[in-house]
C-alpha cells in the first residue's frame, strides 16, 4: 500500500533502499564487461579537477592568426585586470611588430627560438620586458612555440 505521506520527490529511506536492494537478482557480467567498467569508473576518478582550481583545454581555444604567420592562443583574459595569458606559435619567418609595455610582460620559449630585434632565445629562455619599455619586432627564422603572460593587447581591449 502507498505511503500517503511521502511524496514522489522524497528520498527513498534506508528500509526501503534495503528491501528493493534484496528483490532485484544481481545479473552476471562478463569479464570484458566487468573490466571495462572498471577502467571507465577508475578513469573518471583520475581526471577530478581538485577543488579552487581552474583547467583551460588549449585544444578547447582556438587559434586565430594575428598577423601573418603569427598565430595566438588566449588560454586566460582578465580585461579587468589587464592581464592575459596566451600561446604564440610563430612560424618560421612570422613577425611580431615592434611595441611598448603597459605592464610587465614575460615570455617564456616552449619551443624553437625567437629574435626580439638582435636578442636570440631559445627552448626554456624566459624574457621579461618591463612596463613602459619598448622592444623591437620579434621574429623567428625556425619557428617557435611561447607562453606570453602579458597586458591584453590594445587590438583585444574590447
Amino acid at each position: 500500500m502507498p505511503n500517503p505521506t511521502r511524496k514522489p520527490s522524497d528520498p527513498l529511506d534506508e528500509a526501503m533502499v534495503r528491501s528493493l536492494a534484496e528483490a532485484i537478482a544481481p545479473k552476471a557480467i562478463s569479464e570484458q564487461q566487468r573490466s571495462a567498467m572498471r577502467e571507465r569508473v577508475l578513469a573518471s576518478t583520475l581526471d577530478t579537477q581538485p577543488s579552487d582550481t581552474e583547467t583551460v583545454r588549449a585544444e578547447e581555444v582556438p587559434w586565430h592568426e594575428q598577423w601573418p604567420g603569427v598565430w595566438v592562443r588566449v588560454l586566460k583574459r582578465d580585461v579587468a585586470a589587464d592581464l592575459q595569458i596566451a600561446l604564440i606559435r610563430v612560424e618560421p619567418g612570422g613577425r611580431v611588430p615592434g611595441h611598448t609595455h603597459r605592464k610587465d610582460e614575460e615570455c617564456l620559449v616552449l619551443e624553437g627560438e625567437i629574435l626580439i630585434g638582435t636578442h636570440r632565445l631559445g627552448a626554456g629562455d624566459l624574457h621579461i620586458a618591463r612596463a613602459g619599455g619598448h622592444h623591437p619586432e620579434v621574429s623567428s627564422p625556425c619557428g617557435a612555440l611561447v607562453m606570453l603572460r602579458a597586458e591584453v593587447p590594445d587590438y583585444q581591449a574590447a
